[in-house]
């Protein structure tokens, strides 16, 4: 599981399958990949295991959570495009959040500790010498220069 400052979207590894059933009753696997709390309802991000016909290999779909008893959850389809779009705006949020192992905002993948105000695509950063080593790279890939 992937660590995130968003306390509401709990982002997961591919490794959990869940199993449904569609309108026929055969049986879809599913990999959940995020659990979203929105407006205090919970949903779920799923992804065919298998490929699925008209939705991309790197699409997803909303499923509204609920519990039906202590052992089973029931989920249901999100078709409200302002619900879908908001469910999954958070999630983007969550996702962009993780990516960012710094924590800063910065999008570089070296450890500063928080306290970095790098702009990768520009020449400053200011993270300071713990990291660069006064040799002004970061590990990021670009090569931007100490203020």
């Amino acid at each position: 599981m992937a660590e995130n400052q968003n306390q509401d979207v709990e982002l997961l590894d591919e490794d959990e399958i869940i199993t449904l059933y569609d309108d026929d009753n055969k049986p879809v696997k599913f990999y959940e990949v995020a659990c979203v709390e929105y407006q205090g309802e919970f949903y779920a991000l799923m992804q065919p295991v298998e490929p699925m016909e008209g939705l991309g290999e790197d699409e997803a779909l909303i499923f509204k959570v609920r519990e039906e008893d202590e052992d089973n959850d029931v989920f249901e389809p999100v078709t409200d495009e302002r619900v879908l779009d908001a469910v999954f705006d958070e999630y983007l949020k969550a996702a962009a959040e993780a990516a960012d192992e710094c924590g800063c905002g910065c999008g570089c993948e070296h450890d500063c500790d928080g306290d970095c105000d790098c702009d990768c695509d520009g020449d400053d950063c200011d993270c300071g010498d713990h990291h660069h080593g006064g040799d002004g790279e970061c590990g990021c890939g670009c090569e931007h220069k100490k203020k």
